[in-house]
This record gives C-alpha cells, structure tokens and sequence, in this order.
C-alpha cells in the first residue's frame, strides 16, 4: 500500500515538473486567423491568437477596414497526458469585428506582442475584398444564380440622417459666478444602425469660463437605449464637461462636433426577371443590403446666463469658490528646539474648482521662519463633477527660544446649497520652543529673518605683540568712545524704521500680491515646464492656464470672482500699455484656453510655454 501511494506520489510530482518546462520553454508565438475574401460592407472577424497573455492589447493600422467593435479577450487551457508525455496548452486569443470599406485587395500589416522581456509579430493577412454584386453572384443561396440576366437599380433608401444627433443636457442654465456647471453630450443612433464609428473633432469651450473634461475619455460608453416618438435609439454618453463661469452676464459654450460613420441597411428595388411566382417568393424584387454613411453632427450650443454672487455678508477673505468644502490642519511637533523645523498641513477638500485654491496667507510671529509651501493635488473628475482635495504645507523654523502661536487660518466660500458664505477656520497651535541644543544664543532680525548672528563663547588668546599704550591714556575722554555709544541707538533706530514700513507693506496684501507676481507666475512656469518635459499636456495646459490668470489677477489687483479678459484688458488699457503687450495679453490667454480642448499642430505646448514667458516678460517690462 505504501508503495503504491509513493509511485503515485512520484508520478504526479513528476507531471507538475514536466507541465512546468513545457510552460518555461515554449516560445511566445501569434497567429492570425480570418477570413480571406469579403464583400464591401460585410462585418467579419480578425482573430490574434497567443500563447502567452501580452501586456496590452495591440493597436491597429487600418486604412481600408473599419473597427466596429473590439477587443474581445478570452482565453482557454488544456493539459494532456499520452504515454507518459505531458502537453500543456495555454492561448489567448484578441478578436475584433472589421467592416470592409471598399473594393479591392488589401494587407492587414503585422501587429507586435510584448510579454515580459519577450516580442513576436503576427503575420501580415492580405484580403481580398469584392464588390457587393460580386458577392451575391458567388453566393449559392443568392436568386441571381437562378437568373444571372437580373441587374439591380437604386430606389427609395429608408435612411433618414436627422435620426442621428447629439444632445447636450445642462445641470444649471442660470449658475452663479465661480459655480460648477455640469453638461453632458450624449449621442443618439438610430436602433436600425448595425454598427458605428465616431470621432470628436471640436471640444466645446468659451471665453470667461474654466472647463475640465470629465470622467476617462479613453473608456468605453455605455450603452442604453431610448423611445422617442415611437422610434428606437442607442445612446451613448460621449463627453462630459464641467465649467466653471468667471464672470457675469450672458456666456456661451460652443457646440461639440465630431464624425460619425454607420452601417444601414438601404432597401434597393430590383428589376423584374418576368416570373410572377419568383418575384413574389423573393419580396416582388426588393432588398436589403448593408451600406456604409458618413455624417458630420453638431449639438447644440449652450446659453449660461451667470448671476453676481451677493455682496450681503461677504467675507472680506472670500475665495471666489463655490461649492461645498472642508478644510483641516495638521501639525506634526508643538514642542521643539530652536532651529528645528515643524510643518503644517492645510487641506482643502470638497467640490468645486479645487485647483483655484490659492494658499492660505500664515500671519507668524516674527521669530518664525516660513518657506513657500508645497502643493499636492488630489484632484478626480467624474460624470457628476470635479472633486478631491488640495493639500499646502509649510515647513517652520522658529529661531529662538519661546513660546508661540500660530493664528488660526480662514477660508471662506459660497455654499449654493444653502444660499449664504460659509467661513471655515483651522485650530489655532501653540509651539513650545526650547533655546538651541549647541548652547549658542541666537538673535534674529525682524526685518531680514536671514541675518543671523551667532555669538560664540570662545576665551580670547593672549596678544603677543610688544606694542604698549601710554600709561596715562584714557580712552573714555576720546570721541571714539561717545561715537561707539552712540552707535547701537543710531542702529536701533534704523532698524525700526525698516521695520514699521515692512509692517506696513504686509499690511497692504494687494500691493505684496503685486510686487510678487512675477516670482509667483516664474516659480509656477518651472513646474509647468517640468510637466512639460514629463508629456503631461493636459496637466501643463491647466497649469499654464493659472500662471496667466493668477499673474493677471495678482498684477492688476483684479479680484478671483471678477476676472475676466474684459476686465484685465481694461487694467491694461488705463495704464497706458502699448497696443502690442495688449493685443499679445489677450492672444496668449485665448490661445492657452483653445489648445486646452482642441489640441493644435500650430499651437504645440512648447510654443504656449514660450509665449507666457514673453508675455509675462513683456508685461514687467512695460510696467517699470
């Protein structure tokens, strides 16, 4: 008994050794299997099977085929014992449905797998692809084979063109400044369509207006199906859009336009052949052939018609934002050495145009230094909008020993909800500083953080020079002595005078905003170039659009609810600019807007990096 369990036992391991080489030897290899000869506008199947499952799906180069539907992937397994020798079969298998565009012989060129570290190429298929006449002559079951004198003739056609549309669905026709505004493009195909192809070639947009593209454009949409006046259609939800309107008054989104190609079948009448009971078996001459249409569709534009959000209770730190938001803090030590560092996370969270959300502005003791924070983005986009959170943190260094509070910090937005401003606020913290671990006393000037002076406690060597002073010299009644005691109140002096006008100018925040706004739009364009070199565009064209629309609302004093091109072209037009730096303000900003949703070969991101750097420059210059 033992030993017959041990041969089994054996066995079995040496199967699983066997399966295991077999797997570990076999060479990734794809065939191709369809079909060699079709009609024009006839659906057939294009097959890649493999042995090994490839890390994504190939891309086709299709120039006179159609991709109707596809990639379906399904795979299969089998193991084989014969005598002993153990065969493992393992396939993957890509299928997609093609439709023949017109007549002639063409290639499907090779498509390249990649698995791991291995690569195989399919075999290129040439098919032969016949005219739709040709195929009914070849065909057995065709009633020409019966009477090859029959020709057919076009007659009435049951395709109807306005049963193919785009409609463009609104959440809030009637929003208010800064509020979200949902569209969603939806597309509707008759339910006699076999089968369609579309392609978007204009993205809506406007002028005054921050828009997002929602939700994964790449995935596939879903499909439901919907009566109107007694006929069937298939809708698939194409685009959705978020927009985020900047300034009041009446504002329009353009149309979304695209190309759609689709399989009808046409009703075509045939001439009689003269024999009553033929005619009348096969449906008195008519038929039903497939053919291919190619449309150009357009929806809708949208009318916004955007209120001024009320002035009654606004908060003088009012963002500009409306939506609903949570804000949080975070600080990582309240006790600490002089010289340590501690940061402080602010997080604002809700939905609403999240990346409109300048940092907060920290009121420090003036002991504290405080570096410019660090900005995460957690931003998502879904067929309901944009939400997620941005995060600011900041790393402060208290310089000498104390104790210290940080203010709480304030943002205040608008809640459509329920119809009021809403201020949230942060707890305020408390830091417990002890004096420095190296013993050295440090004094910080409130004026220039920066100037640190250490004073060391290091004993002075003796001097060993042979030069003496006169006995009686008394220093006290030299002017060298009333000049060095008079010296620290002439430095005391000045350095409050630096000191109440620093006051003063951080005092002022739209003037610092000013005077900054040019560091503020460079230190922004390097991460826009950094964006730039990693192929991110689309987040490069959202960050390039905030360094144009901060710089000019820093610049020109222009608050976040009432920015505009109306409004900063009027800024620029009462100081006097030249009607060039004006004509290049508001072609960069036009041009930064279209390139965002209708990518242009004119227009390449790193001309719209180049033309911000000018007209920033531009604008400095001109301002001097």
């Amino acid at each position: 008994m033992k030993k017959t369990i041990i041969r089994s036992t054996a066995r079995w391991i040496l199967c699983c050794l066997c399966m295991g080489y077999v797997s570990l030897y076999a060479q990734f290899s794809c065939r191709v299997e369809t079909r060699s000869e079709v009609s024009v506008g006839e659906y057939f199947s294009l097959k890649f099977v493999l042995n090994e499952k490839p890390s994504a799906a190939p891309r086709l180069n299709l120039q006179n085929f159609s991709v109707v539907n596809g990639p379906s992937i399904s795979s299969s397994s089998s193991t084989s014992i014969i005598n002993g020798k153990v065969t493992s079969e393992h396939s993957y298998t890509y299928s997609y449905t093609l439709i023949a565009q017109k007549e002639g012989t063409f290639t499907i060129p090779s498509v390249t797998f990649t698995s791991g570290n291995e690569q195989t190429k399919s075999n290129a298929v040439s098919i032969k692809v016949n005219s739709r006449s040709d195929a009914a002559d070849n065909s057995p079951s065709s009633p020409s084979q019966s009477s090859p004198q029959r020709n057919t003739s076009a007659a009435n056609t049951t395709f109807n063109k306005n049963d193919y549309f785009i409609k463009a669905g609104v959440s809030n026709a009637n929003p208010y400044v800064g509020e979200q505004v949902v569209v969603h493009y939806k597309l509707y195909i008759s339910a006699q369509s076999s089968g369609y192809q579309a392609s978007i070639n204009s993205m809506p947009s406007a002028s005054g207006c921050w828009t997002y593209e929602l939700g994964d454009k790449n995935a596939e949409p879903k499909r439901t199906i919907e009566t109107i006046n007694g006929k069937q259609y298939y809708v698939m939800e194409i685009r959705s859009i978020a927009a985020y309107p900047q300034k009041e008054g009446k504002t329009k989104l353009s149309a979304l336009e695209m190309d759609l190609t689709v399989q009808v079948l046409v009703r075509q009448q045939r001439a009689s052949t003269g024999d009553p009971f033929f005619d009348a078996f096969f449906g008195g001459g008519i038929s039903t052939i497939p053919q291919t249409m190619e449309l150009k569709l357009k929806s809708e534009e949208i009318n916004l018609q955007v209120k001024p959000l009320p002035q009654a209770n606004q908060p003088q730190d009012f963002s500009g934002l409306v939506g609903n938001f949570n804000m949080k803090s975070e600080l990582t030590k309240k006790d600490l050495s002089a010289n340590d560092a501690t940061n402080l996370k602010i997080t604002v969270s809700g939905n609403g145009n999240l990346q409109y959300v300048n940092a907060p502005q920290l009121n420090l003791p003036a002991d504290i230094d405080a570096h410019e924070p660090k900005i995460t983005d957690n931003i998502h986009t879904s067929s309901t909008g944009v939400s997620g959170s941005r995060t600011f943190e900041y790393i402060l260094i208290p310089r000498n020993a104390g104790k210290y509070t940080i203010p709480a910090i304030t943002f205040s937005y608008y809640d459509r909800n329920k119809g009021k401003y809403q201020t949230l606020q942060t707890e305020p913290y408390t830091l417990n500083v002890s004096k420095a671990k190296n013993g050295n006393t440090v004094y910080s000037s409130t004026n220039k953080k920066e100037d640190i002076k250490i004073l060391g406690t290091d004993i002075r060597h003796i001097k060993t020079d042979k030069k003496l002073r006169q006995k009686n010299f008394i220093f006290l009644a030299t002017p060298w002595y009333y000049l060095l005691l008079l010296l620290p109140f002439a430095v005391l002096g000045i350095i409050l005078l630096l000191l109440r006008k620093k006051i003063k100018e951080n005092q002022n925040i739209v003037a610092v905003k000013g005077k900054k706004a040019a560091k503020t739009a460079k230190k922004r364009l390097k991460k826009a170039e950094q964006l730039l070199k990693a192929g991110a565009d689309k987040e490069f064209y959202i960050e390039i659009s905030q360094v144009l629309w901060g710089y000019v609302s820093d610049k020109f004093h222009i608050p976040t609810g009432q920015l505009s091109l109306d409004t900063a072209e009027e800024q620029l037009l009462n100081r006097q600019m030249k009607p060039e730096a004006i004509e290049m303000f508001l072609t960069t900003l036009k041009d930064c807007e279209y390139v965002r949703f209708a990518p242009s070969a004119d227009i390449t991101p790193q001309k719209m990096y180049e033309k911000t750097f000018n007209f920033i420059t531009e604008i400095e210059k001109e301002l001097k």
